[in-house]
């Protein structure tokens, strides 16, 4: 905890590291919280203002509902009493007679005008039943129906047997008749023993003779069809269920289905089961007035599906989310690149001052030694001066791999390939590593595919390819373990140019080594500029790290491509320059 505060000249790689990820997950909690806060709100707010709206809508529809309902009853108060014989009699002022016409409720239209009306009726105290589709009184059901009757006939009788069936299961129409039809109401009230129908009666006087006049509605299909009707007033956009459900135990709900196309016109479906996603989310829920105050409706619905606006809105908030995770996560990566390079930088400091000090500090000591006499021997001398001059040409091949580095960082560099011949090129890698083969104890063996390689031209900057191919040579003979391999046979290293099969006008040079080779780790970074496997402090081998990163600058350079292959045993080179010539 103390490397979050700590002075960050103290901290090492892992701390800066940590440190760098604690503070960017602090920072993106910072921003992502109150975003998620206000996307939250918003969403909770756009739903329950959908639900609200939806509530409202729901509300209408059961008001407007109610009122078809008993603005229904209202019209049917205007029958006259005469229009429920299947005669009515009507006086003519201009004749001064009384005419016999058939009364409108004899037509059997009439009584289907509307969806779950059944027909019309009448009872005297007696209990004598009529209809004014049918002239006469059916005092029995029984041979009503004769093979005689046409069709119209036929269709008569039914309608007039099915309203005096209904009629007849009515024990509260029973009572009224057995008192003698003693009430008098004009406006029609209601009975609902029967179930399923809701019979409207009213007595009356026809000519001082009283009567019981009615009408029987089927309740399901006459409901169900009116709020049908009524839904279809309103637009919603998700599915909505309406559930009319009677408060009789023994009754089962039915189902309403509500919805709408793209274009926006609805429709309506009726089912005796509803699926359950259709009741995850209740709207509303109301009783219905008299007459059909036995029943209930209840609104419900899926998941609500917020309106485009609202969705875009909310949209637009979780890009800037996702934005600002992409950005943290950006801006963490860009800071863990700056930390990799400081470590980088710092470690090839380290590393320079102990491939300088450690050479010049030998250089040193035998210049000191052969200044002041103390070596006798002329052998040793020779000795001396050799490894001097070995030691030398060391600290000068990393200087010049620092310079050369240095100079490839800058907008213009001084490298200038040309078409060379692939003979003189062979000759300059001979020439540019044979002391240092020999001084390794290792052996080269240049080859081309060409069979005539004088005629072959390669695009290349000579100062550039010499450097290419000394520090690849010296990075093999630097990082091969003689005491892991005492192979004398592996002590060699393999040049051989040969044309790009897939890709024409290129030649591609391969330098292969058989040391230990490298890692799939390792493969990935050994052109990354200052990486070295292990650590700096502790490892055996020399170097600085830019060796193989300045080789793949100088390739870049003259237009050319590097990659790198793990071979058994050792490793290759493949580099490949522009050509001409073969």
């Amino acid at each position: 905890m103390t490397s979050l505060f700590s002075n960050k000249r103290l901290l090492n790689y892992q701390q800066r590291i940590y440190r760098l990820r604690v503070f960017t997950l602090v920072f993106l909690t910072l921003l992502l919280t109150p975003i998620s806060l206000v996307l939250y709100k918003g969403y909770t707010q756009f739903e329950q203002d959908l639900l609200t709206e939806y509530q409202s809508k729901t509300q209408e529809i059961t008001s407007q509902l109610n009122l078809r309902l008993f603005k229904r009853i209202v019209f049917d108060n205007a029958l006259s009493t005469r229009e429920f014989n299947y005669y009515q009699h009507i006086y003519n002022p201009s004749t001064q007679k009384i005419s016999r016409v058939p009364s409108p409720l004899s037509n059997p239209d009439y009584h289907t005008r509307f969806t779950g009306l059944i027909g019309y009726f009448q009872l005297d105290k007696e209990g004598n039943f009529n209809s004014p589709v049918w002239p006469h009184t059916i005092k029995s059901p029984k041979r009503l129906i004769t093979p005689q009757d046409d069709k119209e006939m036929r269709e008569r009788k039914k309608l007039a047997l099915n309203l005096y069936n209904i009629t007849a299961k009515s024990n509260e129409l029973n009572t009224l008749i057995d008192h003698d039809l003693s009430a008098n109401n004009e406006k029609f009230l209601l009975l609902s023993d029967v179930a399923g129908y809701l019979i409207f009666y009213r007595i009356v006087s026809v000519n001082d003779i009283k009567q019981l006049q009615g009408y029987i509605i089927d309740v399901e299909a006459y409901l169900n069809e009116q709020i049908a009707n009524t839904l279809k007033t309103v637009l919603f956009k998700n599915t909505i269920a309406v559930t009319v459900a009677p408060n009789r135990t023994n009754a089962d709900n039915v189902y309403l289905i509500y919805k709408s196309d793209p274009q926006g016109t609805p429709s309506i479906t009726s089912t005796k089961h509803l699926d359950d996603q259709l009741t995850q989310q209740v709207l509303n829920s109301h009783a219905l007035r008299w007459p059909f105050k036995d029943y209930k409706l209840t609104y419900s619905t899926s998941q609500l599906i917020l309106p485009l606006a609202a969705t875009y809105s909310l949209g637009l908030i979780a890009l800037l989310m996702v934005g600002i995770v992409l950005g943290c996560y950006g801006f963490y990566r860009l800071g863990v690149k700056h930390i990799t390079l400081a470590e980088q930088r710092l470690n090839f400091v380290s590393s320079v001052s102990h491939e300088l000090k450690t050479p010049l500090t030998s250089i040193r000591m035998y210049s000191e030694m052969l200044k002041s006499g103390m070596v006798p021997s002329e052998e040793y001398k020779s000795e001396y001066y050799e490894f001097i001059h070995s030691e030398s040409e060391r600290l000068s091949r990393l200087i010049d791999n620092i310079l050369q580095l240095s100079k490839l960082s800058q907008p213009r560099h001084n490298i200038k390939p040309q078409y060379t011949k692939l003979s003189i090129l062979s000759d300059i890698i001979e020439s540019k590593v044979s002391s240092l083969l020999l001084k390794n104890n290792f052996k080269i063996n240049i080859s081309s595919d060409f069979e005539h390689p004088e005629h072959v031209l390669l695009y290349v900057d000579l100062d550039a390819f010499s450097q290419i191919v000394i520090n690849i040579t010296d990075n093999a003979i630097k990082f091969f373990d003689t005491e892991k391999i005492q192979d004398d046979k592996r002590q060699r290293i393999e040049v051989n140019f040969t044309a790009e099969p897939n890709i024409k006008n290129q030649v591609m040079m391969e330098i292969r080594d058989y040391g230990e080779g490298i890692s799939p780790e390792q493969e990935s970074k050994i052109f990354e500029l200052f990486y070295r496997g292990g650590n700096e402090l502790t490892r055996s081998t020399q170097g600085t790290g830019i060796g193989l990163a300045l080789v793949n600058e100088l390739v870049l350079a003259q237009q050319g491509t590097i990659n790198v292959k793990r071979m058994s045993p050792g490793l290759s080179m493949k580099v490949r320059f522009k050509s001409k010539g073969h």
